[in-house]
Formats: structure tokens, C-alpha cells, sequence
């Protein structure tokens, strides 16, 4: 069968997603959930799940953190066509005094694949601001190293736990960017590609920094740990002059999995063959002009840039809970008219210092 060229290029869209966005894939269970660990409600509705802060109020004295203007968060439940059984598989997470130290808050996404990829990253969201407030000390200390330790061995623990349940996590898991607020330094740590992203202020003019990159099968030393583990990096099965989408992590002899990501939380089939678990950690200092930084899943950085995700926001700097409207409400038109799917879409906002 020949396919008309814009036939072709549909597919080849439609390729270009991850394999979980098949409705097979897309989990089967409710879509509310719940944050036991943090104290949550399970009939909140995501949009307005924020441990500590209730609707998205930071003025809370119990949970405010000096360092911390406002927190706003939205997360919104994709779309496949003729599935009733699409959950929304993003979470979002904002813990303030973690491990009860004043001065460390933590903020992040996480993005759910696979057919239960939602219970993974719940799981992660109840369990991630734990197993990080055990290792407090380690947080708060003023080495930089101590703190990075403290971060690596509080996922490694929610890690581990991960394995003692019952999920089944053979070809389900999460992408899982967060990031700990130490006074005015932030630790970003990333597993997968979810992303997070700073806003700073330059006069009129503002500048979008990554502070995460996203790990891709074909990126330089990731590729190489795959391969030497006993995996393929392939696109998707196809004709030689059809675009097949991107690479994807495959077992050396069958065509499983097919994971877009070169690490992730869960994912026990992907994980025999050089995907990990262990986040890259970056620094940074929170400067006068750092207004804000954009944690997202990739619903939102499939189709908008980091710099067109912070000019969204910097537009509507003056109310930030219309500003995450607008970002999710961007995300979801776009992907509307690219694809036949819509991803699960969410962001964190986080505001540090007022803008000039």
C-alpha cells in the first residue's frame, strides 16, 4: 500500500509521539487521584492539587517559604478519540518545608507512560516528598555535594520502594523533573523528558534558561550506555524512505519497548537494556532578575518552545494563575492541530522575585 504524501506525513506525526499516547497504553483506571503522603484530598480535581497551599495560595503562614512569591499549577487530561478509558497520567508536586526544614521546598512533574504509567507517577508524587525530607540534613547542608547526595539517595530510595509494590511496571513509568529550593539555590533533577525552565528578566527583555535537558536515547553518553547494556537505538520499525520519528530504546533482538526516553522511573523491560533511574542534578543560584521557573511535562514542550513557554507566561505576569491557563490552554490547541491525540498537559509555575 503507497500512501499519499499527506497520508505519509500524518503517520509520520503521529510516530513521532511516544508509544504510550496509543490508547492500548493510556491506562484504564479513574482519573481522579490522590496525594496521601502530602496530606491530599483524592477528590480534589488536579488543577487545583497543591499540598500545603490550598487553591494555589502561597500567603499560608503553615507552608510559606520566604524564598517563594507564588506557586500556581495546572494539570489537564489529554484527549485520544473513540477511548473512554484515557486517564490523566501527569502529576504535579509542591511540597513546602520538606523534611520540615523551613528553608527547602520542592516542586516538580511528573509524566506517566504506559498502561499504568499513571499509578507509577502517583506513586512518585506521594512518595518523592518523603523519601527527599529523610535525607533533610543532607539537603540543608551548605556543600553543595552533601545536597546533591541527599537528592540521589532520597530517588533512589523512592526508587526502590517502586519495586516492592504491586505496579506492574514492566513497560509502564514516569519522566520525573523536580527541584529542591535551598534558600536562594536550586537543585534541578531530571529523569527523562519532562523539563523545567527560568525566566530572567534583562530590563525589558527576558531570557529563557534551561535548567534540565532532555534525555533522549540519542543523546551523547546516553546512547552509548544503551548499547553497551545489550540495546538497540532505532526509530520505529518502517519503509527506508518513510520519517519514522525519533530513536527509541528497543531490547537487541525484539521490538519492545520502544521508549522515547533514555531515563525513567519504572519501565522494568527498558531498564535491562541501559535506561536508568538516576536524575542529572544541575545547579543554580536565584539571582534578583530570576523571576520565575516553568516545570512541565512534555504535553506542554512538544510543540512550544522553552522561550515561547516563558513569553506566555512573562505576558501574564500580572496574574500567574491566568498565565498557566494560557500556557496549558497553548499546549492543547497546538497539539489539536498537529495531531489526532492530545497529550496529558501540565505545568508548575513558581515565582521568585518580582519583576521590574
Amino acid at each position: 500500500m503507497v500512501l499519499d504524501p499527506e497520508s505519509a506525513e500524518r503517520k509520520a506525526k503521529a510516530q513521532r509521539r511516544k508509544l504510550s499516547l496509543a490508547p492500548q497504553h493510556e491506562g484504564g483506571g479513574g482519573g481522579g487521584y490522590s496525594n496521601k503522603a502530602n496530606g491530599g484530598n483524592s477528590n480534589r480535581k488536579a488543577s487545583m492539587f497543591i499540598e500545603g497551599i490550598g487553591e494555589l495560595d502561597a500567603n499560608d503562614e503553615k507552608a510559606k517559604n520566604d524564598n517563594v512569591k507564588q506557586v500556581v499549577a495546572k494539570c489537564n487530561k489529554g484527549y485520544v478519540p473513540f477511548s473512554n478509558k484515557k486517564v490523566n497520567q501527569d502529576r504535579p508536586v509542591v511540597k513546602f518545608n520538606l523534611g520540615d526544614e523551613h528553608d527547602l521546598s520542592l516542586f516538580g512533574v511528573m509524566d506517566g507512560h504506559g498502561e499504568f504509567g499513571h499509578n507509577v507517577s502517583e506513586f512518585v508524587m506521594n512518595n518523592l516528598p518523603v523519601t527527599l525530607g529523610k535525607q533533610a540534613k543532607l539537603l540543608i547542608d551548605e556543600d553543595t555535594k552533601q545536597t546533591e547526595e541527599g537528592i540521589l539517595k532520597g530517588t533512589a530510595e523512592c526508587v526502590d520502594m517502586l519495586k516492592q509494590t504491586s505496579i506492574n511496571c514492566a513497560f509502564s513509568g514516569t519522566t520525573c523533573v523536580f527541584g529542591v529550593l535551598k534558600k536562594k539555590t536550586l537543585y534541578v533533577a531530571n529523569i527523562g523528558d519532562s523539563r523545567a525552565v527560568l525566566c530572567r528578566q534583562n530590563g525589558s527583555a527576558i531570557q529563557s534558561i534551561d535548567l534540565s535537558e532532555d534525555q533522549k536515547p540519542e543523546s551523547p553518553g546516553e546512547k552509548e550506555r544503551i548499547i553497551a547494556a545489550g540495546g538497540r537505538v532505532e526509530p520505529l520499525p518502517g519503509p527506508p524512505d518513510e520519517d519514522c520519528g525519533p530513536d527509541r530504546v528497543w531490547l537487541k533482538e525484539v521490538d519492545v519497548p520502544g521508549l522515547a526516553m533514555s531515563r525513567s522511573i519504572g519501565d522494568d523491560v527498558s531498564q535491562t537494556v541501559g535506561v536508568i533511574s538516576v536524575p542529572v542534578i544541575t545547579t543554580h543560584q536565584i539571582e534578583p532578575n530570576d523571576i520565575f521557573a516553568v516545570w512541565a511535562s512534555d504535553g506542554v514542550w512538544e510543540f512550544i518552545s522553552s522561550s515561547e513557554a516563558m513569553q506566555i507566561v512573562w505576558r501574564y505576569k500580572d496574574n500567574l494563575n491566568k498565565a498557566v491557563d494560557e500556557l496549558t490552554a497553548e499546549a492543547k490547541k497546538r497539539w489539536q492541530a498537529e495531531e489526532e491525540v492530545i497529550d496529558d498537559i501540565t505545568a508548575v509555575i513558581v515565582q521568585f522575585n518580582d519583576f521590574k
